[in-house]
């Protein structure tokens, strides 16, 4: 019976491949498929790659680095835990020559470094590199290349460091613990372990970090007495992720989450499909039936047409997924030096029967609706609404299931999903306004206009349909390329006006009065000037922060760091209270915090909830008492948690400031003068700042493009399906007109007033939830007016008419190919 059942299925799969509607779902099962197979492959080889960068480039078999130097205790119980312990330092510093300078990581090793590996350095830039045992002589400085050309200086030169004297005597080639050696841009320096300790540098500006040689189970012991121990330490080992694996998990939810999208065009195209789908499946079950087949023959035969479907698409599917994999990892390889890409045939499989299961739950309402067929279906053709419903149900919750999977920024997500539901709402509103006011208004006058009114308004409900699946396709690829570009500028310019030119992001108290003098002296304006104290968060309700939540986000791995914990008695001026009551100037009770929206959003916190801090080596639990936000207009140093100050008393830890400047063209130069006697003062001009933000916006919109490739495509089969849906429909329209005696030219006239009308609503809606989308990310993220380019809106506005208008008129040309004897014969 089955192998009838397969003959029968592939000889009408063969009859109905060409069909339109067959084509077009087969365009929305490729697209989705290729796009997520692509990322699931992609990803798995950037995980393989970090696993395999972490045994490499850690040094050792375990690192431990905290902010403070281990006590005399600590180091030994370490010592005795493990083979070997080598101590470095490391500082963010800024090296002066001359009138250059440049931000460094400047590391301080002794004799006994490198644990495992190879440290290489050679004599000169056109020297080769040669294994170095040891560390620099006391008084000398080794610089790597880039350092060398950013500060034009030679070996042999001399430059100053905390007003101390250090001898260039070589170029550092390489540094075997360097973890993340692949993926920063800082420039490299190292001196003697003993210097760093003579320049006196503040203890919270140092990274201690301890490399060790331990047998698996040595470290085992050493996860558990850190966790204990030194919770505010972090521990990398070589059996454990790489600290940029949860960085790229949330870069493939930001890209899953992106995902919704297609998700949510390919459910609109399905479900314009699905009216003929459902017609045609059902009017073949029934053919069965009347030939005395049982019902569940035709359920059978269109399980077994989808599968033959799907299998013949796979090929297809591989041969392009394995192909963009290719065109990613080449791309990547420049920041992750050494990736390869390799066929993933387990991964592949893996995401294919995933794929199926996607598809399998868009298709089940078509063969639901198979159980309400009768023979009687072959006389009266009527979809039920209740199959169509289910379709519609069926995407939603496909949808809801990949935003709850991906999903990483709860808040964001929500103004996402927001922003498109409220386009949906605006689309039908403006769809039935103008359709029917336009009618209302025009009625009175004759001319093509007018009928096109008409029968635009007659036929009200397949119009909104239409306008609202083109609408929300135009509307997300507008969001995707528009958003990005009005971010940079509004950022920039915002960042221009309120913060200076110049930021200062960590800065202890000597720093900060050497500032003001500097600023005084100089005649500079100083801006803002705000302190803070350096905490890292390790419990959330009793739970350590990793158990609280495994969900990778940004508050969470904001968190797993130091943070900056402010104190103020009133909410800053640049601060508004979301939740909760904001402590008084009296209170006693100084145990208690407000924390930034997105945060309690992110990690599903709540007012009363218990955080516990380790601030310089101690423990403290505060109390949640309110939440708050960032409010524009009084500049954008803000702090995700804050404490009354009365705290400050019960709490001895280091205090340090964030601040801001403005400088004029003289005035740069100056900079060397501070930098020289204070290396480690943390300053970025907003030129830095602003480049930063601009390669970032950079590669993003290179995602973004190539995502919007996918979503045009979609696009594509969302109008076509549409007019495939309507086409019996328009035909039917040309015929009755030419019934009139009017002319062919007359319904293609019509046709291309109609797709502009269309074109027009689509265009204004899908411009109305970009700005609705806008103002809402804004207003929750920066605190700012959107204010999108008009001039550009405007050319958009021109674009998304020609393109949907001509690519809707040449689709639906098909429909002029009626005539009044097509209409007679119909009838």
């Amino acid at each position: 019976m089955l192998k009838l059942h397969l003959q029968l299925a592939w000889h009408f799969f063969v009859k109905e491949y060409s069909q339109p509607h067959q084509k077009l779902l087969r365009w929305v099962q490729v697209i989705l498929m290729v796009f997520i197979t692509t990322l699931t492959l992609s990803s798995n080889t950037i995980q393989h790659y970090l696993n395999q960068n972490l045994a490499s480039l850690l040094g050792a078999d375990a690192v431990l680095a905290q902010k403070n130097k281990l006590t005399n205790e600590q180091a030994l119980h370490l010592k005795r835990s493990s083979d070997a312990v080598v101590e470095t330092m490391q500082v963010n510093a800024t090296l002066t020559f001359n009138d250059q300078w440049q931000s460094a990581k400047l590391k301080a090793i002794a004799n006994d470094y490198p644990l495992q590996g190879e440290l290489l350095t050679s004599a000169s830039l056109q020297s080769p590199s040669e294994v170095t045992h040891g560390s620099p002589q006391s008084g000398q400085i080794w610089l790597d290349s880039r350092l060398l050309s950013s500060l034009n200086i030679a070996i042999g030169d001399t430059l100053y460091l905390a007003k101390r004297p250090f001898l260039v005597s070589r170029v550092l080639v390489h540094e075997p613990d360097r973890l993340m050696e692949s993926h920063t841009v800082a420039m490299r320096a190292m001196i003697n372990l003993d210097d760093m300790t003579a320049l006196n540098i503040d203890d919270g500006a140092v990274l201690y970090r301890y490399l060790i040689a331990a047998t698996k189970s040595q470290v085992n012991g050493l996860i558990d007495w850190q966790k204990e121990t030194l919770p505010a330490a972090t521990l990398h080992h070589k059996q454990g992720k790489h600290p940029l694996a949860l960085f790229w998990q949330r870069t493939e939810n930001v890209l899953g989450l992106s995902s919704i999208i297609l998700f949510f065009m390919a459910a609109i195209a399905i479900a314009q499909i699905a009216q003929v789908h459902i017609k045609k499946e059902q009017y073949f079950s029934a053919v069965c039936m009347s030939l005395g087949a049982s019902k569940s023959t035709g359920l059978v035969l269109s399980l077994l047409k989808w599968l033959i479907n799907l299998v013949l698409l796979i090929p297809l599917v591989v041969v392009l997924s394995s192909a963009l994999h290719w065109v990613i990892v080449e791309w990547l390889s420049s920041t992750f030096v050494g990736v390869t890409w390799q066929f993933e045939g387990e991964a592949t499989l893996y995401v294919l029967m995933a794929c199926s299961l996607i598809f399998m739950a868009f298709h089940s309402p078509i063969w639901a609706s198979l159980y309400h067929v009768s023979v009687s279906k072959l006389l009266i053709q009527n979809q039920t609404s209740f199959s169509l419903a289910f379709v519609n149900l069926a995407g939603l919750a496909v949808m809801i299931m990949v935003a709850v999977n991906y999903s990483d920024n709860g808040l964001l997500t929500l103004m996402l999903v927001s922003s498109i539901g409220i386009t949906i709402i605006m689309m039908m509103v403006i769809s039935w306004l103008f359709l029917t006011l336009g009618e209302k208004v025009s009625e009175r006058f004759s001319g093509l206009i007018p009928f096109t009114l008409f029968m635009m308004k007659q036929r009200l409900v397949s119009k909104s349909t239409q306008v609202l699946g083109i609408g929300l396709s135009t509307f997300l690829l507008l969001f995707t390329l528009m958003f990005l570009r009005d971010l940079g500028e509004t950022i920039s310019s915002y960042e221009r006006v309120h913060n200076g030119n110049m930021l200062v992001s960590q800065a202890n108290q000597t720093q900060m009065d050497a500032i003001k003098d500097w600023a005084v002296q100089h005649a500079i304006e100083l801006r803002q000037s705000k302190p803070y104290l350096f905490a890292k968060v390790i419990e959330i309700n009793s739970q350590a922060l990793d158990e609280f939540t495994d969900r990778p986000s940004e508050s969470l791995a904001t968190l797993s760091h130091s943070i900056r914990l402010h104190w103020s008695n009133d909410i800053p001026q640049n601060n508004r209270l979301v939740d909760g009551t904001w402590w008084s100037q009296t209170t006693e009770d100084w145990q208690q915090v407000s924390i930034e929206e997105e945060v309690m959003t992110d990690l599903g916190l709540s007012l009363g909830d218990k955080i516990t801090l380790v601030i310089n080596q101690q423990r403290f639990t505060f109390s949640i008492s309110a939440s708050h936000a960032y409010k524009a207009g009084a500049g954008s140093i803000t702090f995700w948690v804050q404490m009354p100050p009365a705290a400050i008393a019960h709490i001895n830890a280091p205090h340090y400031y964030m601040a801001s400047l403005e400088l004029n063209s003289q005035q740069w130069p100056l900079l060397g003068q501070l930098w020289q006697a204070h290396p480690t003062i943390r300053m970025v001009s907003l030129q830095e700042l602003t480049q930063q933000f601009d390669d970032t916006l950079a590669m993003i919109t290179a995602v973004i493009s190539g995502f919007s490739v996918m979503i045009i495509l979609l696009s594509i089969v969302v109008i076509l399906s549409s007019i495939h849906v309507f086409e019996a429909n328009d035909k039917k329209k040309n015929s009755i007109i030419m019934s009139f005696g009017l002319l062919k030219s007359t319904c293609l006239k019509l046709n291309i007033i109609e797709w502009l009308i269309t074109a027009l609503l689509v265009g204004v809606g899908a411009i109305f939830g970009n700005y609705v989308a806008g103002t809402l990310i804004y207003q929750s993220q920066f605190s700012l007016p959107y204010i999108p380019n008009l001039s550009v809106m405007i050319a958009t506005l021109c674009i998304i008419l020609s393109s949907v208008t001509l690519l809707g008129v040449y689709a639906s040309r098909h429909s002029l190919k009626s005539s009044v004897k097509a209409l007679m014969s119909d009838v």
